[in-house]
This record gives structure tokens, sequence and C-alpha cells, in this order.
């Protein structure tokens, strides 16, 4: 009884569960390739200790260059298809693991851009806030203003 009962199963659950599969391998592979990333530059930040966070980021960031353009130019001239003559063809395994490789690059440069443009866009606040204090004070010859 409980296999006539698993063979009653709607046809669309399959493909639906199929799907869910497909995704959550998807977002496996990004999430390695985003642990991929942060590993190198914690390698990096260990490797230049007399350079800044900011500096271990760029490298990343440079090897991330380098390696999507050599893995491109694999899959466009080598790999194929050739995308000017079979242009959306379904993509390859090959350009899916490029896609989430850059997926998961992207999302740890995001998380630089966070961590570094928001102490430094505080650290500017900051200094504006201060020179801007120091202005009135000018402005005023020391005393106080009254509302």
């Amino acid at each position: 009884k409980t296999q006539c009962c698993f063979l009653r199963v709607h046809p669309l659950f399959w493909f639906w569960s199929f799907r869910h599969r497909m995704a959550l391998a998807l977002c496996l592979q990004v999430l390695c390739s985003l642990c991929g990333w942060l590993s190198l530059y914690i390698s990096f930040c260990h490797l230049n200790k007399h350079r800044s966070y900011e500096w271990s980021c760029r490298l990343v960031t440079f090897t991330h260059g380098v390696l999507s353009i050599g893995l491109s130019a694999y899959i466009g001239f080598i790999d194929g298809p050739w995308p000017f003559t079979h242009p959306g063809s379904p993509n390859t395994p090959l350009q899916v693991h490029v896609l989430c490789l850059t997926l998961g690059y992207f999302i740890f440069d995001l998380g630089c851009i966070w961590r570094f443009a928001w102490r430094k866009s505080i650290k500017k606040y900051h200094a504006w806030r201060s020179r801007r204090s120091e202005e009135r004070q000018l402005k005023h010859n020391g005393h106080l203003k009254i509302h």
C-alpha cells in the first residue's frame, strides 16, 4: 500500500522538487565560492601583515579579475559554445560554475565595501562635524549664539 500511495504523488511534485534541489545546489556553490574568497582574503592578510586589510582585499580583487578573465576566455574560445554564433543557448556546467564563483566574489566584495567606503564614512562625517562646529565658533567670535 505504501508503494501505491508513493506512486500517486502528483507528477509536478518531482519537477518542483528537482528545481528546488538545483536551486539549493547553486546556493551551495555560491556559498563555497564565498568561503573560498574569504579564506584567500584571510591568507593574504596573514601573508601581508605589514600591509592594510584593504590591500589584501585589492589582492583578492586582482585574483578574481585574472581568474574570471582566464576562465571566460577559455569558455568563449575553447570550450564553447561561441557566443556570437549561439547566443541564448543554455549555459554549460562550466559557465554555471564560473557564474557561481563570480557571484560569491561579488558578495565578498560587497561585504568589504561595507566594512571599509562604513569606517571611512564615519571618519569623514566626524571630521566634517568638527570642522563645522569650529566654523560656527569663528563666525561668532567665540560667543554663544543667542536663539
